[in-house]
């Protein structure tokens, strides 16, 4: 038989058979060798096309399938029966009232009280700027029911929804899952309005309002806004006894699909265990780990868009294009030598409508003009074995198509961020063309 060529057992059986020259020899080979040969054969070529095809399917990549989708609304408007996005911290459905004896205690102890969150519709830059000014205090009143108080306050980074995101980090590496970095341009974006001073106030009493004037910022702070992303948590606990695996050392729990959505993927939060598989097959989503009795997972489900959601801001994502030659997973695997292979990864996400490619270069420091309007988003990954400060400078140049958006900027500093992972021996920063 040729090399490569498909070997058939039927027409080997048949062919050994009309060698034979007694008839009952003949009957007697066809019925112990033709039928039972034959099945046995049958049986381990089908098991072994299940087996190639199943870790076929676990090892192609299905990064797509956990997107990271976010975008910011106004909390009134905030539909919790949207099966796409959801409040990224459930807890922001209801405001909760703030007591004037927290407020005094708070001041009297000389540290600052955080009385409210408020989105901040700006470009990077202007938040730079405005953070910046550490000295920087707004003018403002406290009314309550005993009187109003004049206060001061001031402006700094939410950081609750960031690192909410940053959690996923390690939920991604114990799912097996290549890190694609989270858009977090509507999150660099809350910020925490922090009273200082309120002359005069007494611990008793009720909070009626708490009104800050921030000047030349007014129109772009906004209240009573939320962020929403497509990830969801859940628990369930293991459907049925768990069975061991043929190492005898670990074991398989299974979640039937009746508990699960079938249009959704789902990663595994609990970071106690030792998981050494995750697979999903006709629904049901079965987990490898040494523990031997049923438990109960915390999940995260990711939720896919149906098409007819709509928002008031843009929905942003860490996806990138499906028609992509070669997944991105891909691309980060091996080294990036030309414009033309750079301009590739940067088209693979949907940005185009922000920003294009236009062309790099190296240079020996930052240019000034690019510190305010670039931050890397993946700043928080400190298991790097690079991490000396001493490295030339990559200036990604960009053409801002969308120049009056607030998130051009932030648009940028994701892309640099996927560019930084490629070329972690240079510090990489984007710069946008004038228009």
């Amino acid at each position: 038989m040729a090399a490569g060529e498909k070997f058939d057992m039927k027409e080997y059986i048949e062919k050994r058979m009309m060698e034979l020259e007694d008839p009952g020899e003949r009957r007697l080979f066809k019925k112990m060798t033709g039928e039972i040969l034959f099945d046995l054969y049958e049986y381990n070529r089908k098991a072994y096309e299940s087996l190639e095809k199943r870790i076929l399917e676990e090892y192609s990549p299905r990064q797509n399938q956990y997107t990271v989708y976010s975008t910011i609304i106004e909390r009134s408007r905030c539909d919790i029966t949207d099966s796409f996005l959801q409040p990224m911290c459930p807890g922001d459905m209801k405001k909760e009232p703030i007591q004037c004896q927290d407020v005094c205690q708070a001041l009297s102890e000389n540290r600052p009280m955080v009385v409210d969150t408020v989105f901040f519709k700006g470009s990077a830059s202007e938040i730079y700027e405005l953070l910046s000014q550490e000295e920087r205090r707004f003018q403002g009143t406290v009314r309550t029911d005993t009187g109003e108080y004049p206060a001061d306050f001031t402006l700094r980074r939410n950081k609750k929804y960031l690192q909410t995101a940053e959690e996923l980090y390690p939920v991604f590496a114990l799912n097996g899952r290549t890190w694609l970095t989270v858009c977090t341009a509507y999150l660099t974006k809350m910020l925490d309005v922090c009273l200082w001073k309120a002359e005069g106030m007494e611990k008793e009493g009720e909070i009626l309002e708490i009104r800050a004037d921030f000047e030349e910022y007014g129109e772009q702070i906004l209240p009573d806004m939320i962020p929403l992303w497509n990830l969801s948590e859940l628990t369930e606990k293991t459907s049925t006894y768990p069975i061991p695996c043929i190492d005898q050392i670990h074991y398989e729990h299974r979640i039937f699909a009746q508990r699960l959505r079938t249009d959704c993927e789902y990663l595994i939060q609990n970071m106690d265990m030792e998981v050494t598989g995750i697979r999903r097959l006709n629904g049901d989503l079965y987990i490898t780990c040494p523990k031997e009795q049923p438990c109960v997972w915390k999940l995260y489900q990711a939720s896919v868009p149906e098409g007819r959601e709509r928002y008031t801001y843009p929905v942003l994502s860490n996806q990138y294009k499906e028609t992509f030659s070669g997944s991105i997973t891909g691309m980060f695997q091996r080294s990036i030598k030309t414009r033309a292979e750079l301009g590739r990864l940067i088209e693979a996400f949907e940005y185009g409508d922000y920003v294009t490619f236009q062309d790099v270069r190296v240079e020996n420091s930052i240019p000034p003009e690019c510190i305010p309007c670039n931050y890397n988003m993946d700043g928080f990954i400190a298991d790097e074995f690079r991490t000396g400060s001493r490295r030339q400078v990559l200036v990604i140049e960009f053409a801002g198509r969308a120049f009056g958006s607030f998130l051009t900027e932030d648009i940028m500093s994701f892309l640099v961020t996927q560019i930084q992972r490629i070329f972690p021996d240079y510090h990489c920063v984007g710069r946008l063309a004038p228009k």
